[in-house]
């Protein structure tokens, strides 16, 4: 039996993955203009670097998958969504 050989993806293709990954989620990660705003926004900008960190690293490895950086974007939208919720709720 033979083996399958993987399907290679560009790497021009992560890599543009990778920064529109920074470009939305650094746009949503700005801090809102609000009491607490500039910490929540300090919260949530670090949670997109550490997540940018992790991607980048994968793509230099060569470990990088679709379905890693899918569940990341997820994640960073949602915590970056839910902080705003949480501010606003929290000072009327």
């Amino acid at each position: 039996m033979e083996a399958q050989p993987a399907i290679k993806r560009s790497r021009a293709m992560q890599v543009i993955a990778l920064f529109l990954f920074l470009f939305i989620c650094g746009v949503l990660s700005l801090p809102v203009l609000t009491v607490g705003g500039d910490a929540c926004g300090a919260y949530k900008l670090t949670l997109v670097f550490l997540i940018f960190c992790r991607l980048a690293w994968q793509i230099y490895k060569r470990t990088f998958r679709f379905r890693d950086y899918f569940i990341y974007f997820a994640f960073a939208i949602a915590f970056c969504i839910f902080a705003d919720y949480k501010l606003d709720h929290e000072f009327p």
